[in-house]
């Protein structure tokens, strides 16, 4: 066989696995939220959320891969927040952030403007090692993350992609169009 028919074939297998993993349909979260998520992922029901959410209160919605290895979710704080100021939250959030994991590193961060709404946006690698070894052999978990935070009706709305780290280049561009889908009314 040609070595040219053969790369070309495995060139098109390829491009076609990754073009499809990147399919994203228009979701409406709820009355006031819509956003792209892939095609693929599907929303958890309740009980899946409670086993796989660590919040107190359980998400306004949670998708995930076929796999649960990568997911999206939408929250909102219980708390109210008043006022506006949107460097004061993301001082909050970055060091909130900042105390859940044993190494992180940021790759973005600030407050942008997306489709006339402010987001402040938190793009990183964290690790979480189990130094205790509380979940078996004291490894370390490390997760690529795109977080945004946005206010809307006094309350903090906040949109979360998370994956595996070893999928980072995989799917961080998928994250970025994910996060500048979300439209909120």
């Amino acid at each position: 066989m040609n070595i040219k028919y053969i790369l070309a074939v495995i060139s098109l297998v390829i491009g076609f696995q990754a073009s499809s993993q990147y399919q994203l349909k228009r979701t409406k979260v709820n009355d006031h939220i819509s956003m792209d998520i892939p095609e693929d992922f599907r929303a958890l029901e309740q009980g899946e959320i409670i086993q796989k959410n660590i919040s107190s209160r359980p998400p306004i919605a949670m998708y995930t891969d076929y796999n649960q290895q990568i997911d999206v979710v939408v929250n909102e704080t219980s708390n109210t927040w008043q006022g506006g100021n949107y460097e004061v939250i993301k001082s909050l959030y970055k060091s909130t952030i900042a105390n859940l994991f044993t190494e992180i590193e940021f790759i973005q961060e600030g407050i942008v403007e997306k489709a006339g709404r402010k987001f402040i946006v938190f793009e990183f690698i964290s690790r979480v090692t189990d130094e205790d070894a509380t979940f078996g052999n004291g490894v370390a978990i490390a997760k690529y993350t795109y977080i945004q935070y946005t206010l809307y009706q006094d309350k903090i709305l906040l949109f979360n992609f998370t994956c595996p780290a070893k999928q980072q280049n995989q799917w961080q561009d998928s994250a970025h169009e994910i996060m500048n889908s979300v439209r909120v009314k």
